[in-house]
């Protein structure tokens, strides 16, 4: 896989500073290239995204792209917008790129635009006028937002966004309108067939490239994250996912991670595992090698 890494992409208490520190660490023992902040009740990534981050949680931010780079690893920012946005003001496009702009200002270089989890409505009387009767107009604004996030927004890879309709693989309006609208180069997330996927399947990601109109996929995997049931803890190795998927149009993998930091090392490392040599994976071997290296500090981290 060409990305693999985690995606800190759960709804809770957001990780602690020091909990990032430590798995930014662990995703280059564990063969991870990629970090995405994307913490869904961090106010400053979403509900505030317009506000500028307070002096020290921007210092934060900047501590963590400076590990992940002395790491080897590829820091990046997602932003969620689009609770409130109206699309079609300039106002709030020179709302985002000052966000962008501060988060740069502490070494931060590449960034993601998510879509995810959000009510199909418009926010103000300006979109409904341009947008209004499209046959799903949230698609409709956000496929041109997101083609001049990938234009005016400089950064080193190609923009990842995640839509709307993030899981599995049938047609709606909204990929009928999104996915021949966006910009050919802007990858897609994907968690799969399901939101939380059992399995994905080589067959599976061709559907869904096809329904996106053949934009490349970068799967949003949900294992072993737990933000809909915090106290059930998935501490198990990765099954389910087709070697073959390496092959389609698919960029890589990114786990999301569990509400607790340190538990979900035992899962996330046999993510990566898979994500390094797909073909000679084997769940229970990876998951001995993850006990061996994970397990007592989990047993400490769960009070067992």
């Amino acid at each position: 896989m060409r990305v693999s890494g985690i995606i800190e992409g759960f709804y809770g208490p957001p990780w602690s500073h020091a909990e990032r520190l430590d798995l930014i660490a662990f995703c280059s023992r564990v063969g991870f290239n990629t970090w995405v902040h994307a913490p869904k009740d961090d106010p400053y990534h979403r509900k505030l995204w317009r506000e500028p981050y307070p002096d020290r949680e921007l210092e934060r931010l900047g501590e963590l792209a400076a590990e992940a780079a002395r790491r080897g690893v590829d820091f990046a920012y997602a932003i969620a917008p689009g609770l409130d946005l109206c699309y079609s003001k300039e106002s709030e496009w020179e709302a985002l790129l000052a966000k962008v702009g501060q988060v740069q200002s502490v070494g931060v270089r590449s960034f993601q635009l998510l879509w995810d989890d959000l009510e199909h409505t418009l926010n103000c009387p300006e979109d409904e006028a341009l947008y209004g009767h499209e046959e799903r107009p949230s698609a409709a604004a956000q496929a041109p937002f997101t083609n001049r996030f990938a234009l005016e927004v400089e950064q080193p890879g190609r923009l990842v966004v995640c839509p709307m309709g993030y899981a599995g693989t049938g047609d709606s309006p909204y990929r009928r309108i999104f996915g021949p609208r966006l910009d050919p180069d802007v990858v897609v997330y994907w968690t799969g067939p399901e939101v939380v996927s059992i399995g994905i399947t080589r067959e599976a990601l061709n559907l869904a490239v096809m329904r996106f109109r053949d934009h490349e996929l970068l799967l949003w995997d949900n294992y072993p994250v737990n933000d809909f049931d915090p106290e059930r803890l998935f501490l198990g190795p990765l099954l389910g996912r087709d070697p073959r998927l390496a092959d389609g149009r698919c960029a890589g993998l990114v786990a999301n991670a569990m509400v607790q930091a340190v538990p979900s090392k035992l899962a996330l490392a046999t993510v990566g595992d898979w994500a390094t040599d797909a073909d000679a994976y084997e769940p229970l071997a990876s998951f001995e090698r993850a006990l061996a290296s994970y397990g007592r500090e989990v047993w400490e981290a769960i009070g067992a």
